[in-house]
Formats: C-alpha cells, structure tokens, sequence
C-alpha cells in the first residue's frame, strides 16, 4: 500500500504538466477547454487585451498551434513569389480549374519559447 501512495503521488506531478500541453486542434481530447484557465470571451490583438505575447510568422498558415512544455509549434506556408504571397489560395474552392499560382512553396515549423 506504500509503494501505491508513492506512485500515486509520483504521477500528480507528471498528470499536472501533461493537462498544460495543448497536442492538436481544440487541445487534448479535442475540447478545446485548458484545464484550470478562464477563457476569454473577448481580446484585442492591437490593445493587447487578453493576449499574453505576439510574434510576427511569414507566410500563411491555417494549422493548429500545438502547445507543449513551454514550447509552441507553428507551421506555416512562405510562398516564393512575394507579390503574390496575399493571392495564396487555401480552402475549398468549389471548382475543379486549377489555381494559376506556380509558385515554389517553403513549409517551415518554428518552435517558440512561450516564457
């Protein structure tokens, strides 16, 4: 019963940081509800309100943040056609033409420091 309270012990730690990461769209279990955190129901990117930080990222990119440890992991599109980098079409078109952009495209991740 000892060793049981010590590994149950053990695990509260390891179950803590686990619930913080945020591994795929709407986060774990596709909820999208953080344990122990309010969500916001407003925010405002240019007055800062409710946004803790901000970084500039190339490119155009429709993927989910993933959140792990004090890391975020975004992956982004950079088109190598800068004049055209606003014309990139992503999403459902509902035509079967293809799209005239010949474009060359860099796929990029970037892992940021959260802190």
């Amino acid at each position: 019963m000892k060793r049981v309270a010590i590994l149950i012990l053990g695990l509260v730690p390891a179950i803590a940081v686990h619930a913080q990461n945020w591994p795929s769209f709407r986060g774990e279990r596709a909820s999208g509800v953080a344990n122990g955190k309010p969500t916001p129901t407003k925010w405002d990117a240019v007055k800062g309100e409710n946004v803790l930080w901000k970084v500039s990222i190339p490119g155009l990119s429709l993927a989910s943040p993933v959140v792990w440890g004090d890391r975020v992991f975004i992956v982004t599109a950079i088109s190598s056609d800068a004049a055209n980098e606003k014309s990139f079409r992503h999403g459902l078109y509902g035509d079967v033409e293809p799209h005239a952009d010949m474009a060359k495209h860099t796929w990029k991740v970037y892992a940021l420091d959260k802190r």
